[in-house]
């Protein structure tokens, strides 16, 4: 079976992992902890990152950080086709979830949709869906800063201009859970350039306590602290972070090429003036009934595949927000978009294979349509 996903490990994670556990700081104290940090920071041209124990709570924190900077905030804009981690910290926060449905070309939120001008009381939070950047300083421009923030899980590593994504925003995530480019096994990280945001999340992230007296807190809180094992693992994967986007890219383009002609197959558009993460290799199978068509056809092939994100509606608590709200771009997507197989070590045999056999899945179902 090709997974669809196997993170790559380079030999330093390993050791840095072996040598914090050697020194006994295991927990959330531990010199990996502010190396990670930094090391991040200066790939991230960014002034502060908070790293967490996942992506999730650097969400949750990316919510707070919004509120923290406009209090009259109530609602949140959102793309309705997006993993739940990003919807569920802005109902912890009681805030009203307002989706817009998707783009059929770029498979991110339908920027078309947006309001010219945002409520007061609103704000909007960017996904980078599958790893296809959203152009958010031209967005910035229309909107002003203080009410955009991202959640970059997927997106961490591409660019909008000359600027990482998630570093032109109020605040953005990332995730380094183990099927992303650069991974801790669990973990994630908190962005922001407004230093009054960073030290509110140091205080929040720590079960609500300053600095100047330890076991007096000082607010509610939470525990979102990454571990020093995780911290080291992550550094490890940073340090190597060359090599493992110069794989990740090899098989990208080679995905690309070997399908790429297919009058079937439509890719994500990319942006102008942005480049993709190359998170995971993604294509939409035009005319499909259902995912799962094309997925049991390749998992019979042993090739494991995974779906788009489905929309709001799918899910049980989530459809009061969704049923007044247009989704017809998004169903289409669940519908007929794949994701393939996309880890840095895949062997160019194994690319081959696959793009072969996505090929015969579509040459047989074009010519039982003939039939």
């Amino acid at each position: 079976m090709i997974p669809i996903y196997k993170p790559y490990f380079p030999k330093k994670a390993s050791k840095y992992a072996h040598d914090a556990i050697d020194s006994t700081w295991i927990s959330s104290s531990g010199k990996y902890i502010e190396q990670a940090s930094e090391h991040l920071k200066n790939i991230l041209d960014v002034k502060n990152v908070l790293l967490t124990n996942n992506g999730t709570s650097a969400n949750h924190l990316v919510v707070r950080s919004l509120l923290f900077k406009n209090k009259n905030i109530k609602k949140i804009i959102v793309p309705n086709n997006v993993y739940v981690a990003a919807w569920n910290p802005i109902l912890y926060e009681g805030l009203v979830l307002e989706p817009i449905d998707a783009c059929i070309d770029t498979w991110n939120v339908d920027l078309s949709k947006l309001p010219d001008k945002l409520p007061e009381d609103t704000a909007i939070l960017f996904v980078h869906n599958i790893g296809n950047i959203i152009n958010i300083p031209k967005l910035i421009e229309k909107y002003g800063k203080d009410r955009i923030i991202e959640d970059n899980c997927e997106g961490f590593l591409g660019r909008h201009g000359e600027y990482m994504s998630g570093t032109k925003s109020l605040s953005s995530s990332i995730s380094f859970f183990a099927n992303k480019n650069v991974t801790s096994g669990e973990g994630g990280a908190f962005i922001t350039n407004d230093d009054d945001i960073y030290e509110n999340a140091i205080i929040e992230h720590g079960q609500g306590q300053k600095k100047r007296t330890r076991y007096i807190h000082d607010r509610l809180g939470y525990n979102y602290r990454m571990t020093n094992v995780q911290a080291a693992i992550l550094l490890g994967q940073l340090e190597s972070i060359d090599e493992i986007m110069l794989l990740k890219n090899k098989v990208f383009e080679r995905y690309r090429l070997g399908l790429e002609g297919e009058e079937s197959i439509i890719f994500q558009k990319i942006e102008n003036d942005t480049i993709h993460s190359n998170w995971m290799f993604s294509l939409r199978v035009m005319g499909l009934e259902s995912y799962s068509e094309i997925s049991d056809y390749l998992m019979g092939k042993g090739i494991e595949t995974r779906p788009m994100f489905y929309p709001m509606s799918v899910h049980h608590h989530l459809r009061e927000y969704s049923n007044c709200h247009e989704e017809k771009v998004a169903s289409i997507l669940s519908k007929e978009s794949l994701i393939l197989p996309s880890f840095p070590e895949l062997s160019n045999e194994e690319i081959d294979y696959i793009i072969k056999e996505v090929r015969e899945f579509i040459n047989i179902k074009r010519n039982n349509h003939s039939q």
